[in-house]
């Protein structure tokens, strides 16, 4: 009994916290630090590896990042998963600094001296960005039901440089997502999630560049075939400044392994957008545990069988 009762703790310490995130007021500043979707879909997976590569485009500022991403997922107990993300960075400003950009970023000095303008004084600008460390968990929440909950922690392992993309701080992210299944082949899902970022070490930044935000969105997949997926997402957030769609296509490409294709399209306006496009490809590699192996069949097997 005891082994039953731990999960329905965890499951209220759950509902608590996320309870008392989406009650903190959130302020949404125009370079807030770029926060990749949370992986949903790895809780319904095997067990394995993905590969992605993600180009951002702005037409605007003419900023363009090309990131290349490693994710690891390994199970923890029998129906949670233990994520590690982990991006490679190439960033080009377009010869348009981040303080010209957004000024409200800029550190404040003290007495009549002033940031430097061109800061960090590099068109183009490479390297990792900060690990992602997740868990996903399936809950059963009064009267939500059946719901899944995320929790990540961004490691302050990166340069100040990249910012708006990465910086060297702390992200706490805890989201919420309750699937709707409408028919055989359409699932709606629901999304709620809370954003807390720390400042970032040194003084690079002013406090304003690291808001919270709370965030709403809501996902619409059709599976119109056994293991094939188009999806169309929406993502808000509470002053409705940063609105963006996603469209994504999942395909099988044989056993354990999958290939997703994905446009991301920003409907804010130039001022407080990060980026204006983004589009993504992603192969993940499955690796299915091992078979359960019940000691009384092996001995049964073992057994010299009688002649007939």
């Amino acid at each position: 009994m005891s082994g039953r009762r731990r999960p329905a703790g965890l499951r209220t310490v759950f509902c608590l916290v996320i309870t008392l995130c989406l009650c903190i007021p959130a302020s949404l500043e125009a370079a807030a630090p770029w926060a990749e979707p949370l992986p949903w879909d790895a809780l319904d997976t095997d067990p394995g590896f993905a590969f992605g590569f993600q180009r951002f485009d702005d037409t605007t500022s003419n900023w363009q990042v090309d990131a290349f991403t490693l994710m690891s997922v390994v199970r923890q107990g029998t129906a949670n998963r233990l994520y590690l993300r982990w991006r490679h960075l190439d960033f080009n400003t377009g010869g348009l600094p981040l303080f010209t950009r957004w000024p409200d970023v800029a550190p404040s000095l003290e007495g009549d001296e002033e940031p430097d303008p061109d800061w960090p004084g590099e068109t183009g600008i490479a390297g990792w960005g900060r690990p992602e460390l997740g868990l996903l968990a399936p809950v059963n929440l009064p009267l939500l039901g059946a719901s899944v909950f995320c929790g990540e922690v961004a490691l302050p392992f990166a340069s100040n440089d990249l910012y708006p993309f990465a910086a060297r701080s702390v992200t706490l992210r805890i989201g919420l997502q309750r699937p709707i299944v409408l028919r055989d082949d359409f699932t709606l899902a629901l999304r709620g999630e809370q954003v807390l970022n720390a400042s970032a070490a040194g003084e690079d930044f002013a406090e304003e560049a690291f808001p919270a935000q709370t965030v709403w969105g809501a996902g619409l997949d059709w599976r119109f075939s056994m293991d094939s997926i188009l999806r169309l997402e929406g993502r808000t957030t509470s002053d409705a400044e940063s609105r963006r769609l996603r469209l994504t296509l999942q395909l099988p490409l044989g056993d354990y392994r999958r290939l997703a294709v994905g446009v991301m399209h920003s409907l804010a306006d130039e001022a407080d957008r990060l980026f204006e496009t983004r589009i993504s490809a992603s192969v993940t590699i499955g690796m299915p545990g091992p078979p359960n192996l019940d000691p009384e069949t092996l001995d049964q097997e073992a057994a010299p069988q009688e002649a007939p």
